[in-house]
C-alpha cells in the first residue's frame, strides 16, 4: 500500500461548497460513504484532507458541474486563481510572468503533500511543468486542464500576452506523468535597493572613519550617513553603486576574490532572517525561494533565472552599473549563489561566466553546475 496523499483544507473547501450547493444532486451516487461525511463538518484550511476524497469529489464535479466538458474545468482553473490571489497577495508580481511562476512554485508546497505540480525549466518566457497526481486517467484529464486555466490566467494577471499551450505528454493517454509547456509574451519596467541591503555598505563606510569617503561618494550620498536607514525602505541604486566601488577600492584592495567571499558569507544573516530560505536537500528549490525574495531587496531585474533544470542554473545578472561595479557586483553575487547551494546540500558546485558586461557583453551570464549531496548544511564549509 502506497503512502497516503493529502490536500490542504484551502482547495478542499472548494469542492466541498460547491457540492454542498447542488443539493438537488444525488452525491451517494458518485461518492463513497467516508466521503460525505466531509460534507457535514466544518473544513479548516490549515489541516491536511485525503486526495482519494478530493479525486473522487473532482469526478463527480465534473460530472454534475462540467457534464464532462475539459474547457470548463480549465475555465474553472482561470477563476479560481482569483480566490487563491485574494489569500495569498504576494503570488502575483506584475510585469514579471517568470517571477510569478517562481512564486508558485515555492507557495505549492502548502497545497499539496507530495509534488503535483512541479516548474521544471524556466527559460526567457518559456515554462515546462510537470503535473501528476498520481489519479485515475479521466481525473489525471481534468485535474491538468486545471492546472492550465490557472497557469494561463496567473501569467495574464502577470502582464504576458499571447499565451501558447501543448501537452506534448499525457498521464491519461498513458504517460508516467503529464508535461505542460507555456509559451508567451512579454513587455516590460526603476532602479533602487531596500534599506535592508543599503544599510550594510552604510554599516561598512562608517566602520572605516580613516577613509575620505568624499573621494568616491557625492554630497547627496554623504548624506545619508547622517540619517538613520531604514530596512524596508528604498534608496537610490546610484548611491548604492558609488558605494560599492568605493568599498571594493578601500576594503577589499580591489580583490574581486574578497568580494567573492563578502557574498559568500553575507547569506548566514539573510538566511536568519528568512528561515525559509534554504530548502535542505533540494538546491533547486532554494534558488527558487530566493528568486521570490529577491523582488524585495531591487526593484528591477537585478538577476533573472534564465534556465533551470535538474542540476543546472543559468542567470542573468545585471545590475546597470559601471563596468567595475558591476564585475564587483558579479562576482559578490556569484559568491551568495555558492554558499545558497552549499547550504542547501549541493556538492562540487562549478560556475563559470560565459558572458561579462565588464568585457563588452550586452548582459553577464552565470552558469552553475552541482551535483546533489546529503551533507546537513551546518558541515557544509569553503573549499
Amino acid at each position: 500500500m502506497g503512502v497516503r496523499k493529502n490536500v490542504k483544507g484551502s482547495l478542499f473547501v472548494d469542492y466541498v461548497r460547491m457540492i454542498r450547493r447542488r443539493k438537488e444532486v444525488d452525491w451517494r451516487q458518485r461518492l463513497q460513504p467516508e466521503d460525505l461525511i466531509f460534507l457535514g463538518q466544518p473544513i479548516v484550511d490549515s489541516e491536511w484532507y485525503p486526495m482519494e476524497t478530493f479525486e473522487r469529489m473532482g469526478l463527480a464535479i465534473l460530472q454534475e458541474f462540467a457534464h464532462g466538458e475539459m474547457n470548463a474545468v480549465r475555465v474553472w482553473g482561470r477563476q479560481s486563481i482569483d480566490d487563491l490571489f485574494s489569500r495569498h497577495k504576494s503570488l502575483i508580481c506584475e510585469g514579471d510572468p517568470r517571477e510569478s511562476l517562481m512564486r508558485f512554485q515555492v507557495l505549492r508546497r502548502s497545497f499539496f503533500d507530495f509534488s503535483a505540480i512541479d516548474i521544471q525549466v524556466l527559460f526567457g518566457t518559456y515554462a515546462k511543468i510537470q503535473i501528476g497526481y498520481g489519479m485515475s486517467p479521466l481525473a489525471e484529464q481534468a485535474a491538468s486542464y486545471q492546472a492550465l486555466g490557472f497557469f494561463e490566467r496567473l501569467l495574464e494577471l502577470s502582464g504576458a500576452s499571447k499565451i501558447e499551450h501543448q501537452f506534448p505528454r499525457q498521464a491519461w493517454a498513458g504517460a508516467p506523468a503529464t508535461i505542460l509547456e507555456l509559451n508567451w509574451r512579454e513587455d516590460l519596467y526603476t532602479r533602487r535597493v531596500k534599506g535592508i541591503l543599503f544599510l550594510d555598505y552604510m554599516k561598512m563606510i562608517k566602520a572605516r572613519k580613516d577613509v575620505d569617503w568624499s573621494r568616491y561618494l557625492l554630497p547627496e550620498d554623504l548624506l545619508f550617513l547622517k540619517q538613520p536607514i531604514v530596512d524596508s525602505e528604498w534608496y537610490p541604486m546610484e548611491t548604492f553603486e558609488r558605494m560599492g566601488i568605493g568599498i571594493l577600492q578601500e576594503i577589499a584592495q580591489g580583490s574581486l576574490d574578497a568580494v567573492r567571499l563578502w557574498g559568500w558569507h553575507s547569506i548566514d544573516g539573510l538566511s536568519r532572517m528568512y528561515p525559509d530560505l534554504i530548502s535542505e536537500g533540494d538546491p533547486r528549490e532554494s534558488l527558487m525561494r530566493f528568486m521570490v525574495l529577491r523582488r524585495g531587496f531591487f526593484d528591477y531585474g537585478v538577476f533573472n533565472l534564465l534556465f533551470l533544470s535538474g542540476d543546472y542554473a543559468k542567470l542573468e545578472i545585471s545590475y546597470e552599473m559601471d563596468k567595475t561595479a558591476e564585475e564587483a557586483a558579479s562576482f559578490q553575487t556569484l559568491g551568495f549563489f555558492q554558499r545558497l547551494l552549499e547550504l542547501s546540500g549541493a556538492l562540487n558546485i562549478r560556475h563559470r561566466f560565459t558572458s561579462r558586461v565588464w568585457k563588452g557583453d550586452p548582459a553577464t551570464i552565470l552558469e552553475l553546475n552541482w551535483e546533489e549531496g546529503n551533507l546537513p548544511a551546518e558541515v557544509l564549509r569553503l573549499n
